[in-house]
């Protein structure tokens, strides 16, 4: 008795809601689909675009002109559906979602940006974040971050109109810090510290225009002091060095160092910056003896003049003029010992190779010059340019130099 009341009510539970389940069948179905739903839509666009009027009650009358009623609901249906589908494309841009912390965020050619103000989040062109902080009048504006497409902050700091401006921290692409101190239109500018990508500190002082420039310490890779002084355009001053004392280079310069010297004259190498200045002494009395610097050597094949490196004498010639001297000449000392030093360090050979030289050693750093060859010939490019007197060595007919050499005006003995 149980089970046939059960069933009773299953097959009334059936005949009451097959109807509704082999209509749904039915709808589903893609032919039902195709030859109704579509056929229905077709036929309601058919009649929606059958514009031709039967009467004058068929009609609009605008501005003198009369329009078909069906014309008009027609347009305004197209118009309608161009607009949503155009607004569902545009959605990211007129209409910016409101993310984490109440945050707006939009894209990087979004209309609304140029309205924006207060902190944002701007997508760059693939999607990513591109920047996180303060926009005012349609620029970045005040205090914001920076990302690159593999989501490594590029900066953090202070901004205006889009550029670093002010107070901020740069990184490398990797990720590393690279910079941190002050910029203008986002280069280096003011006092800062500059660091290697492997992370040790390279430099800190002042910059300008993105370059090392003015008081500043050079750092060597184990970040201990390597150089104290004056920096211009991204490079050591090195004509700054010149009327220095023994006391002042040894406090400006904490790297390996090695004396020559001979009669009144002391060269001193200074190897990691790939310099040597020549030290004379200007008395005659022992007990009084006043050493300064009168020359500096710079151990390297190319000038750094305005952030680049020159190694042509034409290049050079056509900022420095005319030279006034340019010819053979007999080594000096200091020649002599820039000549080795580089054929030592340098792969493949400077100018002629060695020139002879007997020296010996007198403590760990100092050595006495007994002898040089004195017939060994180099050519010389002299050029005078603000006060100074730059003197580079090299071949005959080369338009290169192996190394050069700075001497005040006025002391253009000093060398020789």
């Amino acid at each position: 008795m149980g089970n046939n009341l059960i069933s009773i009510i299953v097959n009334a539970i059936k005949m009451r809601f097959m109807p509704l389940y082999n209509k749904a069948r039915q709808i589903l179905n893609p032919t039902y689909f195709r030859t109704n739903v579509l056929t229905a839509i077709r036929t309601f666009f058919s009649n929606l675009f059958n514009v031709r009027p039967r009467n004058k009650d068929d009609y609009y009358e605008l501005f003198g002109w009369l329009v078909s009623k069906r014309l008009a609901f027609a347009i305004v249906i197209v118009v309608g559906v161009v607009s949503g589908i155009f607004l569902y494309t545009m959605r990211e841009v007129f209409f910016p979602r409101a993310e984490i912390n109440n945050i707006k965020t939009y894209n990087y050619n979004s209309i609304l940006l140029k309205f924006a103000k207060g902190k944002v989040r701007i997508k760059g062109k693939s999607g990513y974040l591109a920047y996180e902080g303060d926009v005012a009048g349609g620029y970045c504006k005040g205090q914001g971050t920076l990302f690159n497409p593999e989501d490594h902050v590029v900066y953090q700091g202070a901004f205006e109109k889009n550029m670093y401006e002010g107070a901020g921290i740069s990184y490398y692409p990797s990720g590393s810090l690279q910079y941190t101190g002050s910029f203008h239109e986002n280069l280096f500018s003011g006092n800062g510290k500059l660091y290697r990508e492997s992370g040790t500190m390279e430099y800190e002082g002042g910059f300008d225009r993105g370059m090392k420039d003015g008081e500043g310490i050079l750092y060597d890779t184990g970040q201990d002091p390597l150089f104290t002084g004056e920096f211009s355009q991204d490079d050591i001053r090195y004509s700054s060095l010149l009327g220095d004392t023994p006391e002042e280079m040894s406090s400006a310069y904490d790297g390996v160092t090695t004396m020559y010297v001979k009669d009144n004259e002391r060269l001193r190498m200074m190897s990691d910056i790939r310099a040597m200045t020549l030290e004379q002494n200007d008395t005659e009395s022992v007990e009084d003896e006043v050493y300064t610097v009168r020359s500096v050597y710079v151990l390297r094949n190319y000038i750094r003049l305005g952030g680049q490196a020159y190694g042509k004498l034409s290049d050079i010639q056509n900022m420095f003029g005319e030279p006034i001297y340019e010819g053979v000449s007999r080594a000096t000392l200091g020649e002599v010992v820039a000549v080795d030093y580089l054929n030592e360090h340098t792969d493949g050979q400077v100018l002629y190779g060695y020139a002879d030289i007997e020296i010996s050693p007198l403590f760990t750093e100092y050595s006495e010059v007994e002898s040089y060859e004195t017939g060994y010939e180099v050519y010389l490019h002299t050029y005078k340019r603000e006060g100074l007197i730059y003197t580079f060595v090299g071949k005959d007919n080369v338009d290169s130099f192996d190394f050069y050499y700075i001497i005040g005006e006025g002391n253009e003995d000093a060398a020789s």
